[in-house]
């Protein structure tokens, strides 16, 4: 489905003196942030409770949080506490003046938060081309009658370089004790280690010889690989993984998509922003393990991760490695949690950018399912799925890989999303996200380790359920495949935003289109071993709990008579003119709609025994 894009300053080099334009511009849609402590930076200054007003900045120095002269600034953070009551958003926002960042020599980053908690802590990312001065400003922005007049400030952080605080980045753990990256754990890996403990010499992976997760080497790492390796504790056994996929999809309950996050893409125009940056862009917080621990206090027991590869690769098509530690760090909060993870390529199914209206092939890597660009889509899918299979190898059952996001013709106005059988581009197409199917499954099992019986999803074209779609899906001859399907149905309840909506579910007239849709599953897949997901479903708000909450149990419930297992869509959006199909408030960590979610609960019971 298409998902729309929400504006955040995330790092961009932008004049003070427009800030305020460009807030008035701004859709109301953006979260507020997941609650931090401010206690993680390294300096703290207690403000007691000083009062930001809309339009007056407040400045600070380093100097007066404690920063020592020399070093140098990573983060700003802000501890926050705001009035609700008028259920208006605010904008903490930070600046400072750096000769050379642009017109106004002006540097400035900023949260729109829409729904605000009552207390929030915001970090602001410090441009690395243009360090912070000795001097900085904190201010509340908006218009009058539509944001908060000021917030309140409680205490300004800042973490260093080299900083104390905050535990050392030391990368994330590939395999432990595999020091040397080998893919498997020897007497090189311990050769290794003392060298680095003896002679400082670099070694591959300190994640990896980190045995002890102290954040730092010692000789008790070094004890701990030495008793690993006799007791073959650390080259375990790959899992034996003889459930086919039909028995497998009983295990899943019910789903949550962590959308418009890690899928987030910023813009082509400004490649390589920090990981932090990119999952920002589109309005929604940095992801944290309470959000994921109250998705399972909610009733789920799986969480799907849409993810964007394309802007974090580099010319070779080579993962940043900073996103993947990223990436990898969202799926532990997940696999930690004992769920289930299902992780997949998204929104690169272009190299189109809306916000400049170009194109920016070749310069940046995307598919395409068409035999004009099928070379260079193939060589993008199977590069992904090569790194990603290699970096989670060692993972269980509990992490699902999904091939593509909907592969479509993007931007072809007759065929995006309806295939004509007739249309020999439909045909290609259909042929196009077969072959670039199988290529990601082939990566991925010849990767090895677990990934050799992974349980893979595989779309059809647009991930549709349409007849015509289903009939040209191939089904490839492996008993750990399982079908994704994207179904928002009825469309004009669950997903029509073009004035064509409905609010009313009628489940006397609207349930048959639902049973037709899943006897087709049923003909196609069921029928023969392939069990299917439906990792996005939902029904966008209209002002209509009790109505979605009537649907969605009537949707559920049908699912799971025929063993459907189904993801429901959730971008954090609850207000605006966009697709609301927010469920849990990613500010306040809180079911929106309680309503909807205790009908999901109910009708799901019986699934994930």
């Amino acid at each position: 489905m298409k998902h729309n894009k929400f504006f955040r300053f995330g790092g961009t080099v932008t004049a003070a003196v427009m800030l305020l334009s460009q807030v008035a511009a701004m859709p109301g849609s953006a979260a507020a942030p997941a609650p931090k402590d401010i206690d993680a930076c390294d300096y703290v200054l207690e403000t007691d409770g000083k009062k930001v007003e809309r339009g007056t900045p407040v400045e600070f120095s380093t100097s007066e949080l404690g920063v020592p002269a020399g070093a140098v600034v990573k983060e700003i953070w802000i501890d926050i506490s705001v009035d609700t009551s008028k259920s208006l958003p605010t904008m903490p926002a930070f600046g400072y003046y750096a000769p050379g960042c642009g017109e106004y020599d002006w540097y400035s980053d900023g949260l729109w938060m829409q729904t605000p908690s009552a207390q929030a802590v915001v970090s602001f990312p410090v441009s690395e081309e243009y360090t912070m001065p000795a001097k900085f400003q904190i201010q509340c922005w908006g218009e009058e009658g539509e944001s908060l007049d000021f917030f309140t400030l409680n205490a300004v952080g800042a973490c260093v370089e080299g900083g104390t605080s905050n535990d050392p980045d030391i990368g994330m753990v590939t395999r432990k004790g595999d020091v040397d990256l080998s893919k498997s754990v020897d007497k090189d890996d311990v050769t290794d280690l003392v060298n680095y403990l003896t002679q400082e010499k670099a070694i591959e992976s300190a994640a990896n010889a980190d045995l002890d997760a102290s954040k730092q080497l010692n000789a008790i790492d070094l004890t701990l690989l030495k008793r690993g390796i006799l007791d073959g504790s650390l080259n375990p056994q790959v899992q034996n993984n003889d459930e086919t996929a039909m028995e497998f999809v009983k295990h899943i309950k019910l789903g949550w998509n962590l959308g418009n996050t890690l899928d987030s893409q910023g813009y082509y125009s400004e490649k390589n922003q920090s990981a932090s940056a990119y999952e920002t862009s589109w309005g929604n917080p940095n992801t944290t393990k309470a959000m994921i621990d109250a998705v399972k206090a909610a009733g789920f027991n799986t969480v799907r991760i849409p993810v964007s590869w394309g802007v974090k690769m580099d010319a070779n098509y080579q993962i940043s490695k900073e996103w993947m530690d990223r990436v990898q760090q969202v799926v532990n909060y997940v696999i930690d949690n004992d769920m289930y993870c299902i992780l997949n390529i998204h929104h690169d199914n272009t190299d189109y950018d809306y916000n400049t209206k170009t194109h920016h092939y070749p310069d940046f890597p995307y598919f395409y399912p068409d035999s004009a660009h099928y070379d260079q889509s193939e060589k993008f899918v199977t590069a992904v799925w090569t790194q990603v299979s290699d970096r989670f190898e060692n993972y269980d059952n509990h992490l699902i890989f999904e091939t593509l996001n909907e592969p479509r013709l993007v931007g072809n106005q007759q065929h995006e999303w309806w295939i004509d059988t007739n249309s020999a581009d439909c045909q290609d197409a259909l042929n196009c996200v077969n072959k670039l199917n199988a290529a990601a499954l082939s990566s991925i099992r010849k990767s090895g380790g677990n990934n050799a019986k992974r349980f893979v999803l595989m779309p059809t074209y647009s991930a549709s359920p349409d007849a015509q779609n289903l009939a040209a899906y191939q089904i490839p001859n492996d008993d750990h495949i399982m079908a994704e399907i994207h179904a928002y149905r009825p469309y004009k309840f669950a997903l029509a935003n073009d004035g064509t909506g409905v609010s009313t579910f009628n489940e006397a007239t609207d349930k048959g289109e639902l049973i037709e849709m899943f006897n087709n599953l049923k003909s196609k897949f069921l029928n023969n071993g392939v069990p299917v997901i439906i990792d996005e479903f939902g029904a966008m708000n209209r002002d209509n709990e009790d109505q979605r909450a009537a649907w969605v149990k009537c949707y559920l419930e049908l699912a799971d008579s025929y063993g459907i297992p189904c993801v429901w869509w959730d971008n954090n959006l609850f207000s605006g003119t966009g697709e609301q199909f927010g469920l849990l408030n990613r500010g306040t960590l809180q079911i929106q709609y309680p309503k909807i979610m205790a009908a999901m609960v109910e009708a799901t019971k019986n699934r994930g025994q």
